[in-house]
Formats: C-alpha cells, sequence, structure tokens
C-alpha cells in the first residue's frame, strides 16, 4: 500500500515537470554580472546580476521607444545577435523546460518571458528592478542567460531592438568589462505575451525530468 502510494505521489510530480514548470534556480555565482546594452534609437540596459539568496535580480533601464505601437514586451532569447544586427537571427524566447505563453503562474511561463512575468513597458521608458527566481547566471543551469540576447518587441510582437547579454564581472574577477553591443531592429513577428505577475522567491534548481525518466522505466520493470 506504502508503495503504491510513493508511485502516485511521483507521477503526480512527474505531471508537474511534463506540463514545463521551471524550478526555481539559486545557484548563480556570487558577484556574476551580465548586461545587455541598447545604443541606437531604443538606448540604455538590462542587467542580470546575483542577489543575495543567488537567484538573479534585474534592473532594467530603457529610453527612446516609441510613443505608439506599445504595450512594449521584451524577453530573453535563445541566440546571441550576429554582426549584421538581425534582430529575428536571435530565434525564440529561452524556453528550457516548455512553457506557456500566458499563465498567472510565473513557473509556467516561458523562462525567458520577462514582460510575462514582470509586466510589459507602457510608454517611451522604464526603469525598474525586480528579482527573477527562474534566470540563471551558472553556465550549468538550462536557465543560464549569458550570452544570449534581449529583444524589445511592439505590443503585435515585432522584433523592435535587440542586444546581447555580455559578461561584465563575475566572483573571479572584480574588473568590470564593458563589451556591450547594441543591434538593429527587425521586421518579423514572433508569438508574444501578456503582461503577468511577479515572481516569488524559492528554493532549489535543476530538471529531475532525466532522473524521473530512469526511476519510471524501472518501475515499469518490476510490475
Amino acid at each position: 500500500m506504502l508503495f503504491l502510494s510513493e508511485v502516485s505521489v511521483f507521477l503526480a510530480s512527474l505531471s508537474l515537470v511534463v506540463a514545463g514548470t521551471a524550478p526555481y534556480a539559486t545557484d548563480s555565482p556570487a558577484g556574476a554580472k551580465y548586461v545587455a546594452t541598447f545604443s541606437k534609437t531604443v538606448t540604455g540596459s538590462v542587467e542580470f546580476a546575483t542577489v543575495s539568496n543567488s537567484s538573479v535580480g534585474v534592473t532594467v533601464d530603457i529610453e527612446g521607444l516609441p510613443s505608439s505601437g506599445g504595450p512594449f514586451l521584451y524577453h530573453v532569447h535563445q541566440y546571441p545577435v550576429p554582426s549584421n544586427g538581425s534582430c529575428l537571427a536571435t530565434g525564440g524566447h529561452l524556453d528550457p523546460y516548455h512553457g506557456v505563453a500566458t499563465s498567472s503562474d510565473p513557473a509556467a511561463l516561458e523562462v525567458g518571458d520577462l514582460s510575462g512575468k514582470h509586466g510589459s513597458i507602457n510608454g517611451t521608458s522604464i526603469d525598474t528592478f525586480y528579482v527573477d527566481n527562474y534566470l540563471s547566471l551558472n553556465k550549468d543551469d538550462p536557465a543560464y542567460v549569458g550570452n544570449l540576447s534581449v529583444v524589445i518587441h511592439y505590443a503585435n510582437t515585432t522584433r523592435l531592438a535587440c542586444a546581447n547579454i555580455e559578461l561584465v564581472e563575475d566572483s573571479s574577477s572584480s574588473s568590470s568589462s564593458g563589451n556591450s553591443t547594441s543591434n538593429s531592429t527587425g521586421s518579423t513577428t514572433e508569438n508574444g505575451s501578456t503582461s503577468g505577475s511577479t515572481v516569488s522567491t524559492g528554493g532549489a534548481s535543476g530538471n529531475p525530468l532525466p532522473y524521473m525518466s530512469a526511476f519510471v522505466v524501472g518501475l515499469l520493470a518490476l510490475l
């Protein structure tokens, strides 16, 4: 009876993973900081830095957005901006856990959907800070944002501006390096997402799916 109960609990947990719930990431190294810098028509930066609980604090300071076409969306995308500045080449949103486009639960959203988790940009500028517990600055974490890109979109999801997320400093170096890249606008659309609630703080990171799959195979062999 106890065995069946444990199986039920395990299967319930597995269903949550399959549904695409992102784990909390608390593995970012102390002192790590990455910045995406915009310096054309749209100016400013999106900074990602380790905070006290090893989660990621995000500082968004953007100006020069158009007076129409908002509210503006912004996301971490899968690939860096190439040398030709094409925002289209950045691929889709960072989404290692197969999240959904809209949900009241930030863990269920795509990891890179910053505006979906923390609100879209209303007006021509934004200056805000928040902690995102689903991003990571650990290179071994699927939610690692380093060397990817931030893309800003019109409300209709047309790509407006993009910039690479580049290392400023980490725990092994106290010196700063401002090698940031700003890039031109794009003209291709992608699926956008609506604004949502701000994330809460929480616990451990990692993707348990491979271990769960192995457990399921072993379990079926015993039945």
